[in-house]
């Protein structure tokens, strides 16, 4: 049995709807960890930073002709302040990371950012200042609400986007996400291993509470019916992100009396109700914080004065990936927490390689057509020099980037997913129970 209740934008009064919901698979966000400051409401100042690519030679093609390198501007909108503002650290350090390593090794890019703000309407305007600066392609954004609100606006300019955290399943079937890929694979991954976790251990009464966005409703459905599958019953409590209250969400999920509670929250709101949720009962060790609310450090958002207030309780992340030698030069410039940077990363990486090869990165359709030709079925490269060097001898490449093979599906999903379990425990320390690692190619 499932029982779904989603709370209105704009409420006059508090109401429970209860409605009866058959669990709908989607064909097809995310985000999160650690204190932010919260989403902003109305669109934030947006900041640029922009870096002048190196100097380079023209290069001798493989014709013996002689042509300029393609110079390709790139603007990145992702989260400087708002509730995901934590994750726009370490992406954003290795977007800058990638575009001093291509420049070094012959490309030409620069880089324009705007702060997303982890609010859609700022996300839309700083894609639309970065456009009419002549951004050819958008890096971001970070949270899959934000991308949503960029997305047909880059569809109808035909602007490549490339989102190295947006997690929602929507994007794979979404057809104006045409020009739209991303370097994480989207929830269909997790989602199952989430619910697999939690029966495992015993429990088959299930509520689910969290934003109700673009990624917390595609992740509450693929959850309800990973659940249903495996006999467990749920209940669903959905809240605007932007609510003043979530009380009244937190008393449904309360009188419902769960055995466990997964969270789709970000920080600014996930907190919030990990918070009330253990003032009224709900201890940790009955709580599961989804990608977008875990963080090694989420307890100093609950509660900045008790270390163990979050002890046995369960969360989920993408593993952060890349070699030592990569972590280090991105420990250097982002601090310890690196989830997602590999594949911002990756995410310049490829813009750069798919303008090399098209020689017009003004061309969104034949840039579309690069990119996913580029992660499979060619020579294997690792860097953007060895990748150039093969593309100008006249070479298909395979790009295996920091964060891994990529291996893009035709709708532009990679196709491997790892993610770590975890649990806090003595004091606050976040412990590595597992890593579990998805294989999402057709069969």
């Amino acid at each position: 049995m499932t029982a779904t209740i989603v709370w209105p934008a704009a409420r006059l009064s508090l109401t429970l709807v209860v409605v009866a919901l058959l669990a709908v698979a989607l064909a097809a966000c995310g985000g999160g960890e650690d204190p932010a400051p919260p989403p902003a409401t109305a669109p934030a100042e947006a900041t640029t930073a922009t870096e002048t690519p190196t100097a380079t030679q023209p290069e001798a093609t493989e014709a013996g002709t002689v042509a300029e390198t393609v110079a390709i501007n790139i603007g990145a909108v992702l989260p400087e302040t708002g509730s995901l503002a934590f994750l726009g650290v370490p992406i954003i350090a290795a977007v800058r990371l990638a575009v001093d390593d291509v420049n070094a090794q012959g490309g030409r890019v620069t880089l324009s950012l705007a702060d997303s703000a982890t609010n859609p309407a700022a996300g839309l305007e700083g894609a639309r200042r970065l456009l009419g600066e002549g951004a050819h392609v958008i890096v971001g954004a970070g949270a899959s609400a934000v991308s949503q609100a960029m997305v047909q606006t880059l569809f109808d300019e035909q602007i490549p986007q490339c989102s190295p955290s947006n997690t929602s399943p929507v994007f794979t079937d979404q057809e104006n996400a045409a020009y739209y890929f991303r370097t994480i694979p989207p929830d269909t991954a997790m989602a199952p291993l989430i619910a697999d976790v939690v029966v495992a251990r015993g429990h088959s009464r299930i509520a689910i509470i969290g934003r109700a966005d673009a990624w917390g409703n595609a992740l509450e459905s693929l959850l309800v019916d990973e659940f249903e599958e495996l006999g467990a019953e749920t209940l669903s409590v959905l809240y605007d992100p932007e609510t003043a209250s979530y009380s009244a969400e937190v008393a449904a999920v309360v009188s419902y009396n769960p055995e466990m509670v997964i969270n789709l929250g970000f920080s600014s709101d996930g907190s919030e109700t990990v918070r009330q949720l253990i003032e009224s009962g709900v201890g940790p060790e009955r709580q599961f914080a989804a990608t977008g609310l875990y963080s090694p450090t989420l307890w100093e958002s609950v509660d900045a004065s008790n270390p163990s207030v979050l002890d046995g309780m369960l969360g989920i992340s993408q593993t952060a990936k890349g070699a030592g030698e990569f972590k280090d030069r991105l420990r250097a410039e982002a601090g310890d927490y690196l989830a997602y940077g590999a594949e911002g990363y990756d995410c310049v990486i490829l813009m750069a390689l798919a303008a090399r090869i098209v020689g017009d990165p003004a061309d969104g359709e034949a840039m579309m057509r690069a990119i996913n030709g580029l992660t499979h079925d060619g020579v294997e490269c690792t860097s953007y020099a060895e990748c150039a060097a093969l593309i100008d001898e006249g070479q298909d490449v395979d790009y295996s980037g920091v964060s891994g093979p990529i291996n893009l599906s035709p709708e532009g999903d990679p196709t491997v997913a790892v993610y770590s379990i975890h649990t806090w425990q003595d004091g606050g320390n976040a412990v590595t129970l597992s890593t579990e690692t998805v294989d999402l190619a057709p069969e």
